[in-house]
């Protein structure tokens, strides 16, 4: 069917060849030959007059007019699929849904990595793409970078749908062998040592660091990891400490060389919620995964 001199099939190309930025995952991906994509590719770049993607060294990456079409045809699908295409009931076994997920790394690793491998059992044709954060997560739905986003509940946005997930407290983490610490963590060391914190270049403070200015707690910051996940590596064979969600801290402690230690204070727990924009509200894939997450979640272990 040609819109405008366009065929509207290629538009489903052209958005897997902007996603994947390659030919070759883009055509397995929409179970064409290679030679189909390309030859599709080549239309695209003729009805645009531009290239669309340019190789830069093995891989490509989109031009100017590429990259600006990615959210635009993107939007133009999705408007398609939901309004004029009538969906087929929803079978976890036998879909072939590719749903993302946007987390914290500290969040992926003690949930998502157990639930993307058990939804490998159950949905074993389903494909789940695990992203981090935006700076902004709130605008990855609906700029349509996400299908699901787990957050901070004060960081969802309001207008948009969200479940409760799981509850999450911190901890004080340090080398093994730090010689300044002995069988508990005092509040004046805890105001002594050098701290390492997350930087994770959102445009609002950490709940750590709010929280801490809430309560009226100083610490006196030397290093800043990018990822909860690396902050163990940042103290061992330091006399630093960190503070790091619980269950990431008993998780890593059993491979590295860290210990746990109390807070020398009381301290907000963390509430994380699931959220996806409105118009996957009956999305019955989203909704299952939704949840699913809900009760992995109640099932996590410290």
């Amino acid at each position: 069917m040609r819109f405008e001199k366009l065929d509207l099939n290629l538009l489903v190309v052209l958005d897997a060849l902007l996603e994947e930025q390659s030919v070759s995952i883009a055509a397995e991906r929409l179970n064409l030959s290679q030679s189909g994509a390309s030859a599709a590719l080549s239309r695209l770049r003729e009805f645009f007059e531009d290239d669309l993607l340019v190789s830069s060294g093995r891989t490509m990456t989109c031009t100017p007019r590429g990259e600006a079409l990615i959210e635009p045809v993107k939007a133009a699908l999705n408007l398609i699929r939901e309004t004029i295409i009538t969906p087929e009931q929803f079978n976890p076994a036998t879909s072939d849904r590719t749903i993302s997920i946007a987390s914290i790394d500290a969040v992926t690793n003690v949930l998502l990595t157990e639930a993307v491998g058990l939804f490998s059992r159950e949905a074993p044709n389903m494909r789940f793409k695990v992203l981090p954060l935006a700076e902004e997560p709130a605008t990855m739905l609906p700029r349509g970078q996400a299908d699901i986003i787990i957050l901070i509940d004060y960081l969802a946005d309001a207008d948009l749908p969200k479940e409760f997930l799981f509850e999450e407290d911190f901890v004080a983490i340090a080398w093994d062998k730090n010689p300044l610490i002995e069988d508990e963590l005092t509040s004046d060391l805890y105001a002594e040592l050098g701290h390492v914190s997350v930087h994770l270049n959102h445009n609002v403070p950490g709940f750590d660091e709010t929280a801490l200015r809430r309560i009226g707690v100083n610490r006196n910051i030397e290093a800043f990891a990018p990822s909860f996940a690396s902050v163990p590596r940042f103290v061992i064979k330091t006399n630093r400490i960190a503070m790091i969600h619980r269950r990431l801290a008993t998780q890593v402690s059993s491979t590295l060389p860290i210990r746990l230690y109390e807070l020398p204070f009381e301290f907000p727990k963390v509430r994380e919620v699931v959220q996806w924009s409105a118009k996957n509200t009956n999305d019955e894939a989203v909704r299952w995964v939704v949840r699913r997450l809900q009760e992995i979640a109640k099932d996590l272990d410290y």
